[in-house]
């Protein structure tokens, strides 16, 4: 069992979260990007799930995820942890956190694979895992705005900048009109390491050949030679998008937007698990009829087919090492879900935790997902590390919620933007299996690219 010190129990106690709840009728998302630029503090994450936007600003309570152990900050007093089981210490100290109806916002990196496998993290961020309890926490659902704080300031401040947002809100109505004049054309993406790409595909499909794994997925990097307004693009973005989470987040400096096609696993608090792989891409057409035919296309394609088939498998084993006996179910199967510039095959599976796992045994069992690593994860992983030349970090990661009566949502990190002091980048990948080929892999990469190189707003 974790042990806070007095000092820690004591602001623990003493910061309660006020509520107050607001009113609006226009566009939520613009709403939710202008409170993020505000600044109440540097670091947030908004998340999109479900209907809801959530919004959590400033660190109270961080929880880091090292290779060689787990930290916990709160109120500048640190305390480390040895990390033996992942999932049980993180549990514990979430738990002895003694806040009222919190809720946790984070990032889990790719690094938490590498060493999940214990395979070498080489240059991957080696914060595994970085959540935190935030200072302020705002919910936009059901056209109301829930505001919480532990500080009466901080709710004070919000509320007169809610107010103040919602009277000029009016103004905004014409925001996307005036972005989408100023959208960039990126045409890097296109050519950008195109030939290497293919290199390494070519290296995949012969692995794969010498049946040294079944199925990898390899990306590309591509870096944008121009600074990107974050938060408008989000704007822009989200509406051409049809994602099944979408966040924007600031953590450290690392700006990140993104419309995440399927999740890594959704947790109830009662305690079931369900996971959403998604595998076996078309791109959308110019026209209904156009992407109908490819929808059929998709469905007719042996390669797309049996990519989709052994990712929901591998799925399946996965949860059964965490639920119950018979609970795993296969919910819907093999559907064409549009997803921004492309549509793909999608498949969910549900099942019920064993009593002696929590929701973070059940993430750490599905992470990373099983579409943006391979089968089997471990040798897909090492191919991954192998072939690919630069570190992913939070590319085919994770952002994700958690919260105080465990029920977790994480999104995959796909269809992101992400920038930092020095840099603004792009990342895509696809599925490889042996009938793969490399043009194809390569133009599969762009039509997914498109679905946010199109919406970007320069600096």
């Amino acid at each position: 069992m974790i042990k806070l010190s007095q000092n820690l129990l004591e602001s623990c106690k003493s910061m309660i979260y006020h509520e107050k709840k607001f009113c609006f009728d226009k566009n939520v998302f613009v709403m939710a990007t202008e409170i993020c630029e505000k600044n109440f503090y540097d670091d947030y994450v908004m998340y999109e799930n479900k209907g809801e936007i959530s919004i959590g600003i400033g660190r109270f309570a961080t929880v880091i995820v090292t290779p060689n152990e787990i930290n916990l900050e709160i109120m500048g007093e640190i305390q480390h942890f040895k990390k033996n089981d992942i999932s049980i210490e993180l549990k514990e100290i979430f738990k002895s956190i003694d806040l009222k109806n919190w809720r946790a916002y984070g990032i889990a990196n790719f690094g938490l694979a590498c060493h999940n496998y214990k395979l070498p993290l080489r240059d991957e961020n080696k914060s595994l895992i970085k959540m935190f309890i935030p200072k302020i926490d705002i919910r936009l659902v059901e056209n109301k705005i829930l505001v919480r704080a532990l500080d009466t300031k901080d709710l004070s401040r919000v509320e007169k900048f809610i107010e103040k947002l919602e009277n000029n809100l009016g103004k905004k109505e014409d925001l996307q009109n005036e972005l989408n004049k100023i959208k960039l054309k990126v045409p890097e993406i296109l050519e950008q390491k195109a030939e290497t790409y293919k290199d390494i595909v070519s290296k995949g499909v012969e692995d794969i050949k010498s049946r040294k794994y079944e199925k990898v997925i390899l990306s590309r990097k591509i870096l944008l030679n121009q600074r990107i307004d974050m938060l408008h693009s989000y704007i822009i973005g989200r509406r051409e998008n049809s994602p099944a989470r979408s966040y924007a987040l600031n953590l450290g400096g690392l700006k990140v937007i993104g419309y995440s096609p399927e999740t890594v696993a959704e947790v109830s608090r009662d305690g079931y698990v369900s996971t959403f792989p998604l595998a076996g891409t078309r791109a959308m057409g110019k026209n209904r009829e156009e992407t109908k035919k490819l929808k059929e296309e998709l469905l007719a394609d042996p390669k797309e087919i049996a990519e989709h088939a052994v990712s929901v498998k591998l799925a399946y084993e996965e949860l059964e090492k965490v639920c119950e006996l018979n609970s795993v179910s296969v919910i819907k199967f093999m559907s064409v879900l549009e997803r921004g510039t492309v549509q793909h095959l999608a498949s969910r599976l549900k099942g019920k935790l064993k009593e002696e796992f929590n929701e973070w045994h059940a993430f750490n069992a599905l992470f990373p997902a099983v579409t943006a690593s391979g089968i089997p994860k471990k040798q897909s992983i090492d191919a991954i590390i192998r072939l690919e030349n630069e570190a992913r970090d939070l590319y085919s990661g994770s952002v994700l919620t958690y919260d105080f009566d465990g029920t977790m949502d994480a999104s995959l990190v796909l269809r992101s933007v992400y920038q930092d002091e020095e840099n603004t980048w792009l990342r895509a990948g696809a599925g490889i299996v042996e009938l793969s080929k490399p043009e194809r892999e390569l133009e599969e990469t762009r039509e997914k690219l498109r679905s946010v190189s199109k919406q970007l707003v320069n600096l």
